[in-house]
């Protein structure tokens, strides 16, 4: 504990998940005041999983869905995959290091709906709350399965209001804990008289908490620190451009890293700051900028003239870092937290602002939608070699920038930005205007072994990456990108140049002309046989919530509510006439134990009206995949691959489900629409295990074309699609499997619902 605590004032109970101090009794001494009240900002708690007789949730009474699965012999309680019968599936779904909720969903994918609503609702809540930033970093450790329940210390918030210089007394504090003989006490009081004493005093349990969360950071990281080598590479290896050769030693001390322990320091960090209100400072003058070096990292306060922030400054290394306004330049690695710099905390409360780095062009970088290099240039003249961390980036540490004001912001870097915590938290939030984001690879909310989230209040904004990030969760990550309002595009280059894609992320499905993605709510893993044979990383969670506007989304191959290797990926989208364009596992897909869960909750959308969408896509589950698409209201217009808008595929399950509005659907092919193939598993001991496509159309007309000729015969009607007849049979009328399960149903006047 910091100081004497003769009293405290506990936090306000007006916003959920915040509630007062354990301890409110105690009174406020008449000489002291409290800079802010303690917001004790904890995690969210989930609503219960359905159990007993049946495990998924039902609606009041049966519609048109209950309708569909009847004709297969189903119901609601019945679609399920049993993870004790996966033969010889490539994940190990039982994986310590699985997501806490991931066989849960897996095994019962009828939850998925109401887990998205949840999810949705909790970031809404923190996004447009007083504590963005720590409430939404709360909720994401509930996802991780490790909820923050613990409030700061309310000593923290006791200031003596006869303290002249409140800051001197609280970097005397953080000096006296690290052993510093050689502080200056009247020399620091001198250093810090040009910040008004009402700041002085907002701040001062922000220093307590920054030094109580470098205590905290320090021990949970001590467990990687033999191996600091190889975790300071973690991005190049998440990225894909660097591979480990893996020892047991060295996982067991990934293990061993108390990535809850950061995560809880970044929420008490958050909600300190959040508690400051320091938008009041907003285009506060200062006689002079002070900066201060102390053992937790220097601490910088600056006022509100047009600044540019060069390398070389102390500004690159802060620890805490003030800005009171003006249109500033960012050329450094601002609110980014290292091995060696395990905190990394700045706001700035004002102005249009270029948050960016010092370029260093290259005749590669003048090709598709490629950033400027840096001095690290780029790997075959193709995927970037940066992996300077930027713009609220936590590797073992916590890093969060704060952009208020409400400008129009630009924010620029190659990779591990924007939004990345890996073993640690890191976070970007914009309170509105017309924001630019622009990165390459590992940004814009994408975490691994911990939380990185991409917050945006509100404003038409642009967002553009190539690979992992607009919502990518790996082992053990939640990673997310939420934006409350304002027409806004989100562009993942699709490799494709026919659509004007830059292909240099290799991808399988489509050599040269895509990009592997894994962008715009994407979950994703490593099997045990690739890329390191052996070992498996179970994905993490990957989110993308948009809460309402006209919105564009482009991807190329895994995007838009994707999953591979026991990930879960997103996508849950509010009101606004959308446009998703993708090209194969998109929109609802995934592939090797993924889960999945596109939401569209309003308006007249269209997908893919322009792009070549190849296969695997919309409401499509592979090789004992979960996926569900779900799009509610309005005039809506698909195109489709021939694998796809809900279908189940080597042992998948793919269910769609369209209501209201006068919908439109077109497929290449018949295996489409509620199909079920298990072409793939055939000869194997797997053709006895479900494979499980479902479609439903219900309430409003609908009009398909499969194959290019009219399906009116589909319209007010059922049709199911199970190619596998007895092996010497095929289509000319043997025996069906009955465990390929395929149906598709319009029902104009009908209604479905998926609680």
């Amino acid at each position: 504990m910091f100081g004497a605590a003769a009293g405290f004032v506990a936090c306000s109970d007006d916003v959920v998940h915040v509630h007062p101090s354990a301890d409110a009794s105690v009174d406020v001494a008449p000489d002291t005041n409290v800079a802010e009240p303690n917001a004790c900002v904890t995690s969210p708690t989930a609503a219960a999983f359905p159990t007993g007789s049946c495990n998924s949730p039902k609606p009041s009474t049966p519609d048109s869905f209950d309708e569909a699965l009847s004709k297969i012999g189903l119901d609601r309680c019945s679609v399920q995959q049993d993870p004790a019968k996966m033969i010889d599936a490539v994940m190990d779904v039982y994986d310590k290091r699985a997501m806490a909720d991931f066989k849960a969903l897996l095994q019962w994918p009828l939850r998925l709906p109401a887990y998205g609503a949840e999810t949705a609702g909790w970031l809404d809540d923190a996004v447009l709350g007083p504590t963005p930033v720590a409430s939404a970093i709360a909720a994401a450790s509930t996802r991780r399965g490790q909820p923050v329940t613990d409030c700061p210390d309310p000593a923290w918030f006791v200031v003596d209001s006869k303290d002249a210089a409140p800051l001197e007394t609280g970097l005397a504090e953080i000096a006296d804990a690290a052993g510093d003989a050689n502080f200056d006490p009247d020399a620091t009081t001198q250093a810090v008289a040009p910040i008004p004493l009402d700041m002085q005093r907002a701040l001062l349990p922000v220093l307590r908490a920054m030094a109580s969360a470098r205590t905290a950071i320090d021990a949970a990281k001590a467990p990687a620190l033999p191996f600091l080598v190889f975790m300071k590479k973690m991005p190049s290896w998440v990225i894909g451009t660097t591979t480990y050769k893996w020892t047991d030693p060295m996982l067991a001390a990934w293990d061993g890293v108390d990535v809850h322990a950061i995560t809880r320091a970044g929420v008490q960090l958050a909600s300190t700051i959040e508690a400051a209100k320091l938008v009041r400072f907003k285009g506060q003058a200062l006689s002079a900028n002070v900066e201060i070096n102390t053992a937790i990292g220097p601490i910088l306060i600056h006022g509100s003239d047009k600044d540019t922030y060069a390398p070389g400054s102390l500004a690159e290394t802060a620890a805490l870092f003030i800005d009171t306004g003006g249109d500033d330049t960012y050329r450094i690695p601002i609110a980014a937290a290292t091995p060696d710099r395990p905190i990394a905390l700045a706001v700035d409360l004002d102005g249009k602002d270029l948050y960016a780095y010092v370029e260093k062009p290259t005749p590669d970088d003048m090709t598709g939608h490629r950033l400027p290099s840096d001095n690290q240039g780029r790997i075959n003249g193709t995927i970037t070699a940066s992996r300077v961390q930027r713009q609220g980036s936590g590797l073992l540490g916590v890093g969060v920038l704060w952009d208020l004001g409400g400008k129009d912001d630009v924010y620029r870097s190659l990779a591990a930005s924007q939004g990345m915590g890996i073993f640690g938290v890191g976070v970007l939030y914009d309170d509105g205007g017309a924001d630019k984001y622009s990165s390459e690879a590992l940004s814009q909310g994408a975490s691994a072994w911990g939380v990185g989230l991409l917050l945006d209040a509100s404003g038409d904004d642009q967002y553009v990456i190539y690979s992992t990030g607009q919502g990518f969760g790996f082992t053990q990550g939640v990673g997310a990108l939420v934006d409350e309002s304002g027409t806004d595009d989100y562009f993942s280059d699709p490799g494709d140049p026919k659509v004007g894609g830059d292909a240099i992320y290799p991808n399988g499905q489509l050599p040269n002309t895509g990009n592997t993605s894994i962008t715009q709510g994407a979950g994703f893993g490593h099997r045990s046989d690739s890329p390191e044979p052996g070992y498996q990383f179970p994905g993490g969670l990957g989110i993308l919530r948009d809460a309402k506007g006209n919105d564009h989304y482009q991807t190329s191959v895994f995007g838009q509510a994707t999953a591979f290797g026991m990930g879960i990926g997103m996508l849950l989208e509010g009101a606004g006439d959308d446009v998703y364009e993708g090209l194969w596992y998109v929109q609802g897909a995934n592939a090797h134990t993924g889960v999945s869960l596109f939401h569209d909750s309003a308006g007249s959308d269209q997908y893919n009206p322009t792009f070549p969408i190849a296969a695997t896509s919309i409401g499509v589950g592979h090789d004992f995949g979960s996926a569900l698409h779900i799009d509610e209201g309005g005039d809506d217009v698909y195109k489709g691959p021939g694998l796809g808008l809900g279908c189940g595929n080597a042992n998948g399950i793919g269910i769609m489900v369209v209501t209201g509005g006068n919908d439109s659907f077109a497929s290449p092919s018949i295996l489409s629409l509620g199909g079920a193939n298990s072409t793939e598993i055939f000869n194997t001991p797997r053709k006895v295990l479900q494979t499980l496509g479902v479609f439903v159309k219900a309430s409003g007309p609908g009009a398909y074309a499969v194959s290019g000729t009219d399906a009116g015969s589909y319209v007010n009607s059922q049709w199911s699609y199970t190619p596998n007849n007895t092996p010497d049979g095929g289509a000319d009328g043997g025996l069906v499997f009955n465990y390929e399960k395929s149906i598709g149903i319009d029902r104009p006047n009908g209604s479905a619902r998926l609680p």
